[in-house]
């Protein structure tokens, strides 16, 4: 059945619709340009005439699932026969609707069932658990032949109720887990006053109520991350949404795994998994081979590593044409503790040889690549390609060792552990429901690929990811980390949630109006809010001569008096260790003094700090820009001294009340020149004229 203008009309219409028709419930439109179908379950059933002086034109509004309302009109028709074919097609609508009304008290109970099961959802409902229940409800509606139109006319309140979701199902994932926050805040609220020594804050307490698939708490220096990782612990156990022995908690170290153990313990948490990223990925391998992988003695026993390295060394350096490759490479640049002045296979015990080499080859089992992938990385500088080729039969003969043995270092322990997990995810990870990270600024890739496969592959409902580190103190590249696995978090997983402690206990606002800005000027860092709940007006920087060390802390003793302090010195090297430490101790009893490398501050704390030797080439170390390590290590677009510059931000964010800088002005770090120069509250009491020149 179909209606048409006449050739005038259609001449008169132009790129307008100039016909319409019925055929098995659906419209067809028709213009010069394109034929359009439009089925009764997206037309509201409405017809809407109008009359002109020639011609007729009705109009329909049509409503597709995944686009807004719109309409559609038809011009030019015999009046005459327009009013009796729109008759005929509402009666067809009519006729299908009450067929569809008929149908649908048939499954209507089942279209409630799923409304309920999204409404009962218990807990932070997860953008994978409402894709999931989507997916569900758009399949089960399509099997069951359900029209929404129908829907809204037989059952308004269930239509609101049940495709509001389906169409604004983000928006309204968003807004029921505000209000879920909301009321779990006021649920628990004494709970979370009492859970630590002090009560939780409310960044912290709305951290702990993060429970999104992939959680990235970013939590800075002195906020107090350790408590919320306890409390977030408990508050699951205590809520029900998750037992004990469901949980795991991941540390870098083995002292911090410790730590957590001692902590949950007491908490009355003993069946936690706590383990290192080692010892978690020994138990993957057990659980899923049925056998414990043996540690190679190359990767525990460091004289047996070094003895293996110097045979190997006086067996390769005595061939000829390895020996000749070395010469060359010899003659253009130096490796630590080898001459040409010497046979080479003679000097196969060095120490210093054998330190710089297994660096080289660490760094390179690290990052897993192929060999052509690496000569590609290392393409173009000239000392770089040469170095590989001397290291890379060094890493393969290594490799192959541990095969041969049947055994495994602890980079071959995360690596067999991902394989494993991406096969057996599902089952071994359906164990948990919940892993949680510390440090997370120190994942390296390898960790984070075993993290992926152990929250990933296809179950009901994958274990949540919630992992705490703080991008300004990712210091730790040289050992493999990559501090972009915590900035680009959003990127990896377009899903996930960043949160953040925006209050810091351990340094006043003075300290922190130096130390925040300052990691803030790389603009790859992540900007947050990190406000200090101590307020103060006195400044609480200053730059110092490295001559007036002694003068100053003599006039730290006479300050504090009787009482009992700390004092950290911090020193960018071992080599920054003051000689006169154990004489000022013994002169300063009262001041309780410690030295430390910038690196080995991370995670103390102390009263007063001292940052030592703050001069050039020193604080921020020299950086080479070529050779093996630096082509394995550098970032695309990353700034000048980027990872110095965190590592100082740790250093400056150590003390509670005062940090002095010392240097010597004639030779004063960039950094120092930065704080003076720059709009940073610290007092300077360095000769301008002698930092001056260095400038």
């Amino acid at each position: 059945m179909k209606l048409s203008a006449s050739k005038l009309a259609q001449w008169c219409v132009q790129g307008d619709h100039y016909s319409i028709a019925l055929c098995d419930n659906h419209l067809i439109f028709e213009s010069k340009q394109l034929t359009e179908t439009v089925p009764f379950a997206i037309w509201d059933g409405q017809c809407r005439l109008s009359r002109g002086l020639l011609w007729g034109k009705v109009t329909f509004i049509v409503s597709p699932s995944d686009q807004p309302a719109r309409s559609i009109s038809v011009y030019g028709l015999p009046w005459q026969d327009l009013t009796a074919f729109v008759s005929r097609i509402t009666d067809a609508y009519q006729l299908w609707l009450g067929k569809q009304q008929n149908r649908f008290m048939l499954v209507e109970h089942e279209l409630i069932a799923l409304r309920d099961e999204i409404g009962a959802h218990k807990g932070y409902l997860r953008d994978a658990d409402l894709r999931q229940w989507m997916n569900k409800a758009n399949k089960q509606i399509e099997e069951l032949g359900v029209h929404p139109q129908v829907a809204a006319l037989a059952n308004p309140e269930l239509y609101q109720s049940l495709f509001v979701w389906l169409q604004n199902g983000s928006a309204m994932r968003d807004a029921r887990n505000v209000r879920w926050k909301k009321n779990e805040l006021t649920r628990w609220s004494q709970w979370f006053d009492g859970i630590e020594s002090s009560p939780l804050n409310l960044s912290q307490r709305q951290a702990v109520l993060m429970d999104d698939n992939h959680n990235l708490l970013l939590a800075g220096a002195g906020s107090g991350k350790t408590s919320v990782l306890m409390a977030r612990t408990q508050y699951l156990v205590a809520s029900e949404q998750a037992t004990a022995d469901r949980i795991v908690m991941l540390a870098f170290g083995k002292k911090a795994s410790e730590e957590m153990s001692q902590r949950l313990n007491a908490a009355g948490l003993k069946d936690v998994h706590v383990a290192t990223f080692h010892s978690f990925a020994t138990r993957v391998i057990k659980e899923i081979t049925g056998s414990a992988p043996v540690l190679s003695p190359l990767a525990t026993d460091e004289e047996a590593k070094l003895t293996w390295m110097t045979l190997w060394l006086a067996e390769n350096l005595s061939q000829p044409a390895v020996e000749k490759r070395w010469l060359k490479h010899l003659t253009q640049w130096q490796i630590s503790g080898l001459s040409s002045e010497r046979a080479l296979a003679e000097q196969a015990h060095e120490p210093r040889l054998h330190k710089w080499l297994w660096r080289q080859v660490d760094l390179l089992i690290q990052q897993d690549k192929s060999q052509s992938a690496f000569r590609g990385l290392v393409k173009g500088d000239a000392r770089a390609e040469s170095e590989f080729a001397m290291v890379w039969p060094l890493m393969r003969s290594y490799q192959q060792h541990l095969s041969q043995a049947n055994e495994h270092d602890f980079n071959s322990l995360i690596k067999t552990a991902t394989k494993l997990l991406s096969k057996k995810s599902s089952t071994f990870a359906a164990q948990y429901d919940h892993i949680m990270v510390d440090e997370y600024q120190d994942i390296s890739p390898s960790r984070m690929a075993m993290l992926e496969a152990l929250c990933g592959g296809k179950r009901e409902r994958s274990p949540s990811l919630f992992a705490v580190g703080d991008d300004w103190q990712a210091i730790y590249r040289f050992a493999g980390s990559d501090v972009s696995l915590t900035t680009d978090f959003l990127t990896r997983f377009s899903a996930g949630v960043i949160g953040y402690l925006d209050v810091t206990y351990r340094f006043h606002s003075q300290i922190g109006a130096v130390a925040n800005p300052f990691i803030q000027v790389n603009p790859k860092q992540i900007t947050k809010p990190l406000n200090s709940q101590k307020e103060q007006k006195k400044k609480g920087v200053h730059l110092l001569a490295s001559e007036s060390i002694e003068e100053t802390l003599a006039k730290l003793a006479n300050t504090v008096g009787d009482r009992d302090v700390s004092l950290m010195m911090i020193g960018r090297q071992h080599s920054c260790k003051p000689a006169d430490l154990s004489s000022w101790q013994a002169r300063w009893p009262a001041i309780n003094m410690t030295f430390v490398t910038a690196h080995a501050s991370k995670g103390l704390e102390a009263d007063f700090t001292f940052i030592l030797d703050m001069n050039e080439g020193v604080f921020p170390a020299n950086s080479h820009n070529e050779g093996l390590e630096f082509a394995l290590l550098s970032v695309d677009g990353e700034m000048v001294h980027a990872e110095e510059r965190r590592l100082f931000y740790v250093a400056l964010t150590r003390a509670k009340q005062e940090c002095w800088i010392f240097c010597q002005p004639e030779k004063a770090s960039e950094f120092v020149k930065e704080l003076w120069q720059g709009d940073y509250p610290v007092t300077v009491k360095l000769p301008k004229k002698a930092l001056h020149s260095s400038l």
